[in-house]
């Protein structure tokens, strides 16, 4: 069997200071191999974006060399728009 991996995004502890929130979006991996009678499994989590709420509003901030966009996470981080309302926003 080869190896398989998942990747899933989801929303870390918020963390709030003063009048900042600061919402880790954390990619989850899982990994799985099958050799002769054996099976592994292995997890990772990486930083992926960090959303940032202040009084100029919400900005998003990749952790990577690419760019993505606050819709862009809303339309695939489940349970962000639910974090984002208790932040007031």
């Amino acid at each position: 069997m080869p190896e398989r991996a998942t990747h899933a995004l989801r929303v870390g502890p918020p963390v709030t200071v003063g009048r900042v929130t600061v919402i880790p979006i954390e990619r989850i991996v899982l990994n799985s191999d099958q050799c002769d009678s054996r099976l592994w499994f292995s997890a990772t989590k990486q930083p992926f974006a960090i959303v940032v709420h202040d009084a100029g509003g919400l900005r998003c901030i990749d952790t990577g060399t690419g760019t993505v966009s606050l819709e862009e996470l809303r339309a695939t981080v489940p349970g962000l728009d639910t974090v984002l309302a208790r932040c007031g926003h």
